[in-house]
């Protein structure tokens, strides 16, 4: 291993080829402080991203490490960049993950990186510079894989600060109430085509049958297929007359398939199984965790489920949550302070520099903010857990007139028509590659068959809520399966509908046993939706609004209504067009339940 010292900070660089258990080798790199020490405490970070910068010519050169840049020094998947960790008298370790950049072996979307990020924990703790205390980080799918690494129990693992990213890649992010997340999947599948690795390549040219032309071809056309699925949101109206986004069945994806065959395996467990259990990372970690998010995060109510789990079970865990979408937390003023070094220094160096005091959980009292390059996060507040014990329930009432209040429930059942060849497009919210955050949602509430929606009266003072929402609804629907999507949103006084949360329960699994049960006609089913985790206040003068409808696209992949349990290989011959209610008299009540901060 050749060594090179950085002419800069004369931190000492190596890169290796790192063996995992299969023998599949992956690209590493190592950088030591230059303080004349013999044995460090280390940083791991994995990434799929690459551990080389974007521009090298060389993902085996250790002098083309990837940094962050000076005007940006929280942005990427590996945190705070290895010129920082040296100097604050660590050792860092980088390594492409399996299948990706320089790394051997094919790439299987997170199905290896527990099994490798232990490997390498072997690795790192047999080396004569490690001293056997070791902290995994990273941000999005680099977080993924620090929970990965994490859920092994490895005996060197001291600590992890995870952002932005998913504790359970598939009950969370890929599924949501086993609804496919589509947007997050076709287009993140897509950006990453090109950073497979040679051997991931030569795999599915094996696979397949097919040629490196054939397979540079299909590259090729998978990057055309991205852009107009990206430009597809600039339609009026976004994304339902797009035939990408549109196509049917949703395995077998031209152009991504090839690339990435582990697509179609991602898609097609709609409901818990053994593969998708093997993916909850955070049920067996048990470590000091540090964890940070946005509420109009996508992996929001990942990262607040690895926290709250983690600590009832060993404690010692931080949450901190900020305001906007997923990639403000790469923005330096979404920080008040930086508490990435005080949290690694405190657990595996034992300095006592007070990170452990005060309160768990750290969050914006605004869920939202405009003009965020003015941002301060100067109004946080403080909880013991989450959500804080001052939060209430507060029950508002769906009334068939289409009223929200505390009264009791009553009037008749409402309903509304999906068809899905015109679903209703998604306009804002937990979203990560088209637009998120609190949209305006009167353009799609303006469409044919939009669903129903229901308001209360302006409020004579402001009401705060903090924590989880959640509905209980009883439906019915003349198909054997749809979807059931919530929407919680700020109605302005001037008519702005702005969108605040959504979530979706697949009626098919609606009971959460994981078997499917379809739904008859005609019968009245109880059936909840979770819209995650949120703290806002409504002003006075604002209304509580609640909007059912059937599709949030591309969101979530269309309900094709058809029943099958595999939804993914449905064509359009299994599209069936459905009458969906909501109920609302006293024995099949419909109700949000809201966390009011008292």
């Amino acid at each position: 291993m050749a060594e090179y010292v950085d002419p800069k900070t004369g931190a000492r660089c190596f890169q290796a080829m790192v063996s995992m258990r299969d023998g599949v080798r992956l690209n590493t790199f190592v950088f030591l402080p230059s303080d004349g020490g013999s044995r460090w405490p280390v940083i791991m970070q994995r990434t799929p991203y690459g551990i080389a910068a974007t521009n090298a010519q060389d993902k085996y050169d250790c002098r083309n490490a990837w940094l962050p840049s000076e005007a940006e020094p929280m942005r990427g998947s590996i945190l705070r960049g290895w010129r920082a960790i040296v100097a604050h008298g660590y050792a860092a370790v980088y390594q492409d993950t399996r299948g990706r950049h320089g790394s051997e072996g094919e790439d299987r979307v997170y199905a290896d990186d527990a099994a490798d990020g232990h490997d390498t924990l072997d690795w790192i703790a047999g080396q004569p510079w490690s001293n056997g205390r070791v902290g995994v980080s990273g941000s999005s799918a680099g977080a993924t894989t620090a929970f990965a690494a994490a859920s092994t129990r490895h005996p060197s693992l001291v600590a992890l600060f995870a952002q932005a990213g998913a504790s359970s890649i598939y009950d969370d992010v890929v599924y949501e109430r086993q609804s496919i997340e589509m947007e997050r999947l076709w287009l993140w599948v897509a950006r990453n085509i090109p950073g497979l690795s040679a051997s991931h390549r030569t795999a599915v040219m094996r696979r397949l049958g097919i040629g490196a032309d054939e397979l540079e071809m299909a590259a090729e056309a998978a990057a055309e297929r991205y852009a107009r699925l990206d430009q597809a949101c600039r339609a009026e109206p976004p994304f339902i007359d797009s035939p990408d986004w549109m196509r049917l069945p949703l395995t077998r994806y031209p152009d991504f398939a090839t690339g990435q065959p582990f697509l179609d395996e991602i898609i097609t467990h709609p409901a818990p199984d053994g593969f998708r259990a093997a993916h909850n990372f955070r049920r067996t970690i048990d470590i000091p965790g540090f964890h940070v998010t946005t509420w109009f995060d996508i992996f929001l109510t990942s990262v607040v489920a690895a926290f709250s789990e983690i600590q009832a079970r060993v404690g010692n865990q931080k949450l901190w949550i900020g305001p906007n979408e997923h990639y403000f937390v790469y923005h330096a003023n979404f920080w008040s302070h930086d508490p990435y070094f005080a949290w690694f220094d405190y657990w595996l160096k034992g300095k006592q520099n007070g990170i452990m005091d005060g309160p768990a959980v750290s969050y914006s009292p605004r869920a939202w903010v405009e003009g965020r390059a003015h941002y301060r996060p100067d109004d946080w507040r403080q909880a013991e857990r989450w959500p804080p014990p001052a939060a209430r329930p507060l029950r508002l009432y769906l009334h068939g007139e289409g009223g929200l209040d505390a009264t009791a429930p009553g009037g008749p059942p409402r309903h509304f028509r999906y068809d899905p060849r015109r679903p209703i497009p998604t306009l804002g919210g937990r979203n990560m590659l088209i637009s998120a955050g609190a949209v305006d949602q009167r353009p799609v509430q303006a469409l044919p068959d939009y669903g129903l929606i229901y308001h209360g009266a302006a409020l004579a003072r402001p009401i705060t809520i903090a924590g989880n929402v959640r509905l209980l609804l009883h439906v019915a629907s003349d198909c054997p399966d749809t979807d059931f999507v919530a929407k919680l949103i700020d109605l302005y006084p001037d008519g702005r509908a702005m969108l605040l949360m959504d979530g979706v329960t697949r009626a098919l699994y609606r009971d959460g046993t994981g078997e499917p049960r379809p739904l008859a006609p005609g019968r009245v089913e109880p059936l909840v939706v979770d819209l995650g985790h949120i703290c806002h206040t409504f002003d006075a003068g604002h209304r509580i609004e609640i909007d059912i409808t059937s599709s949030n696209v591309p969101r979530r992949a269309r309900n094709t209504n058809s029943g099958h349990p595999v939804l993914a290989n449905d064509t359009a011959a299994d599209i069936r067009v459905a009458t969906n209610s909501v109920h609302h008299g006293a024995p099949t009540p419909s109700f949000v339940t809201l966390p009011v901060l008292a």
